[in-house]
């Protein structure tokens, strides 16, 4: 990606957050930079979409950063030796700059830049970083795998599928749109609005709501059921943790947040914590429920 090719930030702003992550994340003998795994992409994706809410602040963070530059070594903080920009970015973090919004500050700026170097390097290429997968090869992290084995599971190591390293793409799987929202998510209203008086009330249409509830209705009772979170898709299940992020982050995750997964062999072993997410819990109709490994 070029400085021209940005769709939110201009030439001079692309120039300078790359140059930032670059020095966040430099190439070395052990792989390549934030520039190389395309960071700058991720985060101009992001900007324009899911995560437009920051274009302010990065566009006020940005111009305070060259403004230091300028002021002090008289020239943009992409043209910075690698010292002075290592110097001005301590600054950043110690909310030292002038000139950044008082909405965000440096501290909270240079948060929000680390936060997004760590998206384009990790989360699956498909958001527009992690180029050719260099970012989880740079960790040894084997991407996205739709099982482990139970000693996998068990096991205090990180799996690594034998170098195997796998996207969504890869399982013909794709990213979910962050236009999309949440189908059916109108907590006010009813799929279909009860008439009538009803039998039996279900509180939460989950897991287990989900499972009695035709065969209550089945016996001939008239059922009304109430369930927090929206209807859900296939899709909705797709091993995307940056589209999980970006849910949580849109205050629908609080349960999905605060769930701690553990993992068993069988029903005789005590459980203990997962070394890995197993999947959480949220709040949907049809739910979702956490078993033993077996």
């Amino acid at each position: 990606m070029t400085v021209t090719d940005a769709l939110v930030l201009d030439p001079q702003q692309t120039r300078t957050v790359a140059a930032a992550f670059e020095r966040l994340f430099p190439a070395d003998e052990h792989g390549p930079g934030a520039a190389d795994i395309g960071v700058v992409a991720y985060l101009d994706t992001a900007l324009a979409g899911a995560e437009a809410e920051h274009v302010a602040i990065y566009r006020a963070g940005l111009a305070a950063l060259d403004q230091a530059a300028l002021t002090s070594f008289a020239q943009t903080f992409d043209r910075c030796a690698p010292a002075a920009q290592d110097a001005l970015i301590a600054r950043l973090e110690r909310d030292e700059l002038a000139d950044v919004p008082a909405a965000a500050d440096g501290r909270t700026f240079f948060e929000l830049l680390r936060a997004h170097l760590q998206e384009g390097l990790f989360a699956d290429p498909a958001y527009g970083g992690n180029r050719d997968k260099s970012g989880w090869r740079v960790l040894g992290h084997p991407g996205v795998w739709l099982e482990n084995s139970a000693d996998e599971n068990l096991s205090p190591l990180a799996a690594d599928k034998r170098g195997v390293i796998q996207s969504l793409a890869d399982l013909g799987l794709s990213v979910q749109s962050a236009e999309a929202g949440l189908p059916g998510f109108e907590p006010q209203r009813t799929a279909e609005p009860p008439t009538g008086t009803a039998d039996l009330v279900l509180v939460g249409l989950g897991a287990m709501g989900g499972l009695i509830a035709p065969i209550l209705a089945g016996a001939g009772l008239r059922v009304v059921a109430l369930e927090a979170g929206p209807w859900r898709t296939r899709q909705d299940f797709v091993p995307d943790e940056l589209g999980a992020a970006y849910y949580c982050r849109a205050s629908m995750g609080s349960k999905f947040l605060n769930e701690a997964p553990r993992w068993r062999r069988d029903a005789d072993q005590p459980t203990r914590p997962a070394t890995f997410s197993l999947g959480k819990m949220m709040n949907g109709v049809g739910g979702s429920v956490i078993h033993y490994g077996a």
